[in-house]
């Protein structure tokens, strides 16, 4: 049985609330429709109020709910933004925010034009789904779920709707729909409308940090993508140098084994995605948590150990100087790759991507595909990587954005280190991501004519530092995991 608080922002008649105090929540409802609001009390008698979400904030003099809604309701307001704010503000630690709204950039929306149901008076912001996510992920939350709303309805119900849009076929979808086949249920999404789940998580402190504050003015932190490494971890952490930064968080992309639990016993904090979501998605945690929680500048490390952790100051030091944005650690620099156990296939395909990049980016840069990487934080803050893809080709996303923006490069060499526990993209995995770096390159010489490419648009949200810390003490259960 579900337990806990829950708040329904918008919560209409009251359904939804019933429903989930069935399941065993604490619950509570927002509703400004008079009548509606009158129905959950008094019918259902639920606790609603008539009460704007910034007023209840006002009022609610501290309260936090575990799981919070927003059922098509965020397209209706006028501040989505300060809406997600004020959601943050009421939402507990490992609480849940569920966020239900159209999604104009589908290929429904797309398809149906100006007859899509969306484009109505009342709904004052239509979010694309990137943007959506964008928003919610610029506020620290870490999204675990984002998939397209199933709905329920008679077979005759979905009919009647594409009767409307049918134009001279409509009469003929009417008829069907009136038949006993009509009155079947069918279950079935249109794409259209996205659900997107996204937790409070906040990072868990090491009992014994491996890195402290230095009391120097530009804040450093370092940050390990991580899946499945808790056998490689010890080494990295034998390697770092643990003066050369302010802070070491690991972030576990749901892991299977004893990931968390490893890093925090040498010295990392740690924060675990609730599920497990892909290497592009571990990055962007990384770098919002590290815009969010004071850092100037952020390094990345492998936890994997395939990249040398003794090299962090050697890759802070050209932005801490303020001759570079970003600092890339080149293995094809001095290219020793062979020698360092790089597959020959894998040498193959990387020099011939990184040749067809410097042609499409207009760069001469020696590799384009090192996970070894540096940048200052006030250009994290200037571009849309948000929005980039949650997989591998991250990696190239943000080269784009890079090259767009005009930020200044400079690459390091580093030693190239393969072993059994390091990284082992298998081929085909290779091959497909291959194909996606060569789908960057097309789409950002393309967007140099038509600028239509919401990667290389200004970032809906800045990730701005929160007022307060969010770093409670760290639960046993990991601990001990």
């Amino acid at each position: 049985m579900a337990a806990g608080r829950l708040l329904d922002v918008g919560c209409g008649h009251g359904l939804l609330l019933d429903e989930a105090r069935r399941r065993g929540y604490d619950v509570r409802g927002l509703e400004l429709a008079a009548d509606a609001a009158a129905y959950a009390r008094d019918v259902l008698g639920l606790e609603v109020d008539e009460e704007t979400l910034d007023e209840f904030v006002e009022s609610a003099g501290g309260e936090q709910f575990n799981a919070i809604v927003l059922a098509d309701v965020i397209e209706h307001l006028d501040d989505p933004s300060a809406a997600l704010d004020r959601c943050v503000e009421l939402l507990a630690p490992e609480g849940v925010l569920c966020v239900v709204t159209p999604d104009p950039s589908s290929l429904t929306a797309r398809v149906a034009g100006a007859r899509w149901w969306g484009y109505v008076p009342a709904h004052t912001y239509l979010l694309p789904r990137r943007t959506l996510l964008e928003l919610v992920s610029a506020r620290g939350l870490v999204v675990s779920s984002d998939v397209p709303l199933v709905r329920s309805f008679s077979f005759g119900y979905w009919l009647a709707g594409l009767a409307e849009r049918g134009g001279s076929l409509g009469s003929i979808v009417q008829a069907v729909g009136r038949s006993p086949l009509g009155r079947r249920s069918l279950s079935m999404s249109l794409g259209d409308e996205r659900v997107v789940l996204a937790h409070r998580v906040p990072p868990i402190p090491a009992p014994t940090p491996i890195m402290s504050d230095r009391g120097l003015e530009t804040k450093v932190h370092v940050v390990l993508p991580a899946y499945g490494a808790a056998a490689t971890i010890p080494a990295v952490a034998q390697e770092i140098p643990v003066s050369a930064a302010d802070r070491a968080l690991l972030v576990d992309d749901a892991s299977p084994d004893e990931t968390s639990a490893v890093a925090l016993r040498h010295g990392f904090d740690v924060l675990r995605h609730p599920a497990n979501r892909g290497y592009g998605a571990n990055q962007k945690t990384c770098y919002v948590r590290a815009a969010l929680d004071g850092a100037d500048i952020v390094v990345m490390v492998h936890a994997d150990n395939q990249y040398d952790p003794a090299l962090v100051a050697d890759m802070v030091e050209p932005i801490a100087r303020g001759e570079a944005d970003v600092v890339i650690g080149s293995r094809l620099l001095r290219d020793e790759t062979m020698a360092g156990g790089m597959p020959r296939w894998k040498w193959v395909g990387n020099r011939f991507l990184t040749a067809i990049e410097n042609l499409a980016f207009r760069r001469s840069f020696s590799e384009y595909h090192t996970g070894y990487r540096a940048f200052s934080v006030p250009f994290l803050r200037s571009i849309a990587f948000l929005r980039n893809s949650d997989e591998f080709v991250f990696d190239q996303e943000i080269f784009a954005q890079i090259v767009a923006s005009g930020a200044r490069v400079k690459e390091l060499p580093i030693p190239t280190r393969y072993f059994l526990e390091a990284s082992s993209v298998s081929f085909w995995t290779s091959v497909r991501y291959g194909l996606r770096t060569l789908t960057v390159v097309a789409r950002f010489r393309l967007d140099e004519r038509r600028h239509r490419w919401p990667l290389l648009r200004a970032p809906a949200a800045r990730l701005q530092a929160p007022a307060s810390s969010d770093r409670p003490s760290a639960p046993a259960s990991v601990l001990e995991g």
